[in-house]
């Protein structure tokens, strides 16, 4: 697969990113129309409140992975089944190793706790569909944007990057966007 990865890191007090980008209630419409909600143990409905969660920490690394598609598979993908097949082989993969990055870290940092990128891709099937609890609960990550952060604004203010979208087709690149606190 024709890609590259860009990663950067960025250092807020958790105090900070809670005021400034964080609202749960706003964001909750967009759970409920992916396809996900209701479907991943890592996403809502059920997630613990945000505050209540990661009240015992005082700071946030924010970690975003910006996966930038070449101009050649661009030009190949004109549908959004091809698209989604790309993102399967790149940007999916991508995300799983930045949760097992993360995961590895915690074991080096006990104190510190992570927010995936999006929905936990620990699994192939979760077993949430089956009503079954998480076979790796101790494991499994909150979603970021489950718990209400402002995907956007966090990429555009502390980043510089905009998020783009492609309604066919493959973006110039995609963005994962995880969290390690402190």
């Amino acid at each position: 697969m024709d890609y590259k990865t860009d990663v950067q890191v960025r250092n807020i007090s958790k105090e900070e990113l809670m005021e400034k980008y964080c609202f749960q209630e706003q964001f909750m419409e967009s759970c409920r129309l992916c396809p996900y909600y209701d479907r991943r143990w890592s996403c809502p409905p059920g997630l613990p409140d945000a505050l209540c969660y990661l009240e015992h920490f005082s700071s946030a690394y924010l970690i975003a992975v910006k996966v930038a598609y070449s101009d050649e598979i661009r030009n190949k993908v004109t549908s959004a089944e091809e698209a989604e097949y790309v993102r399967q082989e790149s940007y999916e993969v991508v995300k799983r190793k930045l949760l097992l990055a993360l995961l590895e870290l915690e074991k080096m940092i006990p104190a510190g706790k992570s927010l995936g990128a999006g929905r936990c891709i620990l699994c192939e099937h979760c077993t949430r569909e089956e009503g079954k609890p998480c076979r790796y609960p101790q494991r499994r990550r909150y979603s970021i944007t489950g718990f209400g952060f402002d995907f956007t604004g966090i990429l555009k203010d502390l980043f510089g990057i905009t998020l783009l979208w492609s309604t066919k087709g493959l973006p110039e690149y995609d963005v994962a966007v995880a969290a390690f606190f402190t």
